[in-house]
């Protein structure tokens, strides 16, 4: 099958996820290889115990993965906003669960602690399959401590606040205030500061979604 024919599953802004029919799906890099640590935690986190996709082969830009069938957290979370306080906790859940890992020393050390991070685990990147939900995309997996993750979750959730109209944004607001309550508070204004810097570096985020970081700030009440 060409690449033209396969069904496109997903555009990311690194790379695309398409169906290759026989049960796996190939995630493509637009701009680099494959990381060999992604391919390296989700065998580890897999073999620990954590729901990361079976990975099948990788050559170059290209990535085969098991296919996970199932809507995304964020496409479930948009259409029933009344689902908002449950994912919410299932998402604090995923977090501690991987927080509970210690990092093997070949993941990349993102900041000073023993942890495995996701650092880009947000609803978009949770498959809620008939099994359970399953985490995706590990290309920015490192090794540090369990604060950074869901203080970098919560400055993805501000950066979106961009591309959102008034009634999205408060909805998003919301779930910021459901997700940071089941963290300890200090430790996530402690990383925030930091988590907002990298995501503002992250080359893949607009101008408008910068801008909608500055100035952020935490209200869990």
């Amino acid at each position: 099958m060409t690449e033209a024919a396969r069904p496109r599953l997903a555009a990311g802004r690194d790379a695309d996820v398409f169906d290759l029919g026989d049960g796996t799906v190939l995630r493509r890099y637009r701009r680099r290889p494959v990381p060999a640590f992604e391919v390296e935690v989700m065998l580890y986190a897999r073999a620990c115990g954590f729901p990361a996709p079976e990975v099948i082969s990788h050559e170059g830009p290209d990535l085969v993965l098991e296919r996970v069938d199932g809507p995304t957290m964020q496409r479930t979370l948009e259409a029933d906003p009344s689902t908002l306080d449950t994912h919410a906790a299932a998402l604090a859940d995923l977090h501690h669960r991987l927080h509970g890992l210690v990092a093997p020393d070949w993941l990349p050390q993102r900041a000073d602690g023993d942890r495995v991070l996701h650092l880009d685990l947000h609803p978009a990147n949770v498959i809620l399959s008939p099994k359970g939900p399953v985490v995706i995309d590990w290309a920015n997996a490192g090794r540090g401590p369990a604060g950074l993750d869901p203080a970098l979750a919560i400055a993805i959730f501000a950066s979106a606040r961009a591309n959102a109209d008034d009634t999205e944004r408060r909805y998003i607001d919301e779930f910021i205030r459901a997700f940071a309550s089941r963290f300890d508070r200090g430790e996530l204004e402690a990383w925030l500061p930091h988590a907002l810097e990298v995501r503002a570096a992250d080359r893949n985020v607009t101008d408008p979604e910068r801008r909608a970081l500055e100035g952020f700030r935490l209200s869990i009440e």
